[in-house]
């Protein structure tokens, strides 16, 4: 169940554009992107500067130990951070975690929070059991937010959108629980979402039809929309070659296994993509077999 970091974290774009992070000096505005990577799935990790130093920035000669306790102090004044001291150790809060953070899991912390702080935990503490506690989805991260709108707008606007007719379409996405386009999809927590576009109803009623793909709408459409924003050319033509390609093994045992395909699938067309530019890409993706050996030891095979 324990999940320290998760193996690829993406400083959000939206640091580019604040004036907090355009405040920073150098060094705290070169640390803050490694703090962030580096955190866990409640956006925290040890505040103490030799751990920060060893953990986050070892290899930065410019940005030795003794220059952590005031980079902190920095990151602090700016309220990037909160550092605050708990009996095992000072701990540091990212305190925009889930504003741009939208994780599809989220372990819990080894860390407690800080005062006020409210957790969001959803996670497996065993192979066929999922906790949530205070949970919103992906697609409703931006609804918490407090609006900025004008207040002098329209309390509704009328929609152009017309019923469409039962098609055969129609009929199947009404069989496999996908509403039509211009219909909102509820989900578990009672939050209203975006309907589906039309290539993610396409996806949808594609991921209905896998062998041992338990379709569930809600959760099949925030896990697809935030598989597109890591992935954006995710597309039904690449799923279709995923599954053809995987066509000659035996079906996965659940749609986990299905997903870990998809990735891999992703990962490997980016780096066929950039060894066609000439271009160096680090690392090497594993072969089939390695892929297999890894499925098996985790038991998942």
């Amino acid at each position: 169940m324990k999940r320290i970091v998760a193996r690829g974290r993406v400083f959000p774009q939206s640091y580019s554009t604040d004036r907090r992070y355009g405040r920073l000096s150098l060094k705290a505005g070169f640390l803050f992107p490694m703090v962030w990577a580096n955190a866990d799935d409640q956006g925290r990790l040890c505040g103490d500067p030799e751990e920060v130093k060893y953990a986050v920035c070892p290899n930065i000669d410019h940005i030795t130990k003794s220059d952590i306790p005031e980079i902190l102090d920095e990151l602090q004044r700016n309220n990037l951070i909160k550092v605050y001291e708990t009996p095992k150790s000072a701990v540091i809060q990212l305190l925009d975690w889930w504003e741009v953070h939208r994780p599809q899991w989220a372990y819990p912390s080894e860390y407690p929070p800080p005062e006020g702080w409210k957790d969001r935990l959803r996670y497996h503490p065993t192979p066929k059991e999922i906790v949530t506690e205070n949970w919103v989805p992906p697609s409703q991260f931006n609804r918490e937010l407090p609006s900025a709108l004008p207040n002098n707008l329209p309390r509704e606007l009328r929609s152009q959108a017309t019923t469409l007719p039962h098609t055969p379409t129609g009929i199947r996405n009404k069989e496999y629980g996908i509403r039509n386009k211009e219909e909102n999809v509820v989900n578990t927590n009672g939050l209203r979402s975006a309907p589906p576009t039309t290539t993610e109803n396409e996806l949808l009623d594609f991921l209905s039809k896998l062998k041992n793909w338990k379709f569930k709408k809600d959760d099949d459409l925030d896990w697809l929309r935030d598989f597109s924003q890591q992935e954006p050319k995710f597309s039904i033509a690449l799923a279709k070659e995923c599954r053809d390609w995987h066509s000659g093994r035996a079906p996965p045992k659940h749609k986990g296994l299905w997903k870990n395909r998809f990735r891999n699938w992703m990962t490997k067309k980016q780096e066929f993509d950039k060894d066609k530019t000439g271009r160096h890409y680090p690392g090497r993706v594993p072969t089939e077999a390695e892929l297999d050996a890894q499925e098996k030891a985790k038991g998942l095979r």
